[in-house]
């Protein structure tokens, strides 16, 4: 049996598909089965995979009609018989020794899985850029390099990136799981990350970056159009999922407020040809939410920025009204914030000028008693041996 099954999914990924291949065909670790799966590519990408199958014997081809990432990236899980699972973008860049340095952490410390840190690569600029979501540094100081039950972290679980080239499976884990990647919605990665730490009982935090994700304008057009309305239906999947395994109540307010701040950050960057269609879509959601029988335990437990957001979207009749409504909210919110930072400022102004009266009261004792010192007869008298001994020190 192979020890490693690699899946890359790749729809017209030609212009990186070689530094992806090469950074999985020259890892140090050999063992390895590499299943590509060319999701109905209209460019060369076919062409280019079967090239690298032809010089490696490791290299598995499987072609099909379009399906989205979820569907190509099943079909290649469906085909893998290695010990441990590993899936790769096809336009980023795994570190040479990484599967190596992974796979003996996964067999010394017999893991469900092992996650680890990726970078930003801006292929405009030609910068590298760590982001916080990608490094994890809340997960490293509550778990360090321990083994950790996810159930044992509380809402840290939430600070674990739910992206599948972070980390490598145990094949076992994820048969167990059932664990599948939805079809055609663009945050697939979501309901097969929580699946997977549902039925995970030893995981890992490997803390060094070993995996690089580029951003160029393709995926930065792609990740603002219209299918980004998909978070609201991937946040509703991971609701499900959360109530199928018995976890929802656990956690429910975080998931109510990060539901709504989720939905509204995808609506921010959306591009504004699209805007108003996500709003719809928003405002169809949340006004099922209204009729739930849980709508008074989901309205509770929203902090204040999220309910505001989330009346807004009901009570606005286009994205025109809602983003306006947003911005009087900010808008009022830093006149409260700079109203209390002004009454911040006044109090401690007051108790610097009652800290300056007594200062002032205090000099006006010493320069009172430093007055009566020097009129007084002792003073006076003491003034010839002072000058006696002035003289001596000066010698």
């Amino acid at each position: 049996m192979v020890e490693i099954s690699v899946i890359i999914p790749a729809y017209n990924a030609i212009d990186y598909l070689d530094e992806a291949l090469d950074s999985i065909v020259n890892q140090s670790f050999e063992d390895l089965e590499i299943i590509c799966v060319d999701d109905g590519s209209t460019d060369t990408t076919l062409e280019r995979l079967e090239s690298y199958a032809s010089k490696d014997s490791r290299v598995q081809v499987y072609t099909q009609e379009n399906q989205g990432p979820g569907g190509a990236t099943n079909t290649g899980l469906s085909k893998a018989k290695g010990k441990y699972v590993y899936f790769m973008d096809a336009d980023d860049i795994l570190d040479l020794n990484a599967l190596e340095e992974l796979y003996n952490i996964m067999e010394e410390k017999e893991l469900d899985f092992v996650i680890f840190k990726a970078i930003n690569y801006d292929q405009g600029t030609d910068k590298y850029l760590e982001d916080s979501y990608f490094t994890m540094p809340r997960l490293h100081e509550v778990v360090g390099d321990d083994v950790f039950d996810w159930r044992d972290i509380g809402n840290t679980i939430f600070d674990i990136c739910v992206t599948p080239w972070s980390k490598l499976y145990s094949h076992d884990l994820i048969k167990k799981s059932g664990a599948q990647f939805p079809l055609e919605l663009i945050y697939h990665d979501n309901i097969f990350f929580w699946e997977i730490m549902f039925n995970s009982s030893r995981i890992c935090f490997y803390d060094k970056i070993l995996y690089t994700r580029r951003v160029h304008s393709s995926s930065l057009v792609h990740s603002h159009n219209e299918k980004s309305v998909h978070t609201i239906k991937t946040n509703n999947l991971i609701f499900k999922t959360f109530m199928d395994y018995g976890h929802f109540e656990d956690f429910k307010e975080f998931l109510y407020n990060r539901k709504v701040r989720l939905i509204n950050f995808r609506y921010n960057l959306i591009r504004d040809e699209f805007k108003e269609f996500f709003f719809t879509e928003m405002k169809k959601d949340f006004e099922k939410i209204i009729g739930h029988e849980k709508y008074d335990d989901f309205y509770s437990s929203l902090y204040a920025k999220n309910k505001s957001l989330f009346n807004n979207v009901i009570g606005s009749n286009n994205h025109f009204e809602y983003d306006l409504s947003n911005k009087l909210y900010d808008l009022k919110t830093n006149n409260e914030n700079l109203n209390k930072e002004l009454e911040s400022l006044k109090k401690k102004n007051r108790k610097l000028n009652k800290d300056n009266k007594k200062l002032k009261k205090e000099i006006k004792k010493l320069n009172d008693f430093n007055k009566s010192l020097l009129s007084s007869k002792s003073w006076k008298l003491t003034k010839p041996l002072r000058a006696f001994m002035n003289f001596f020190r000066k010698l």
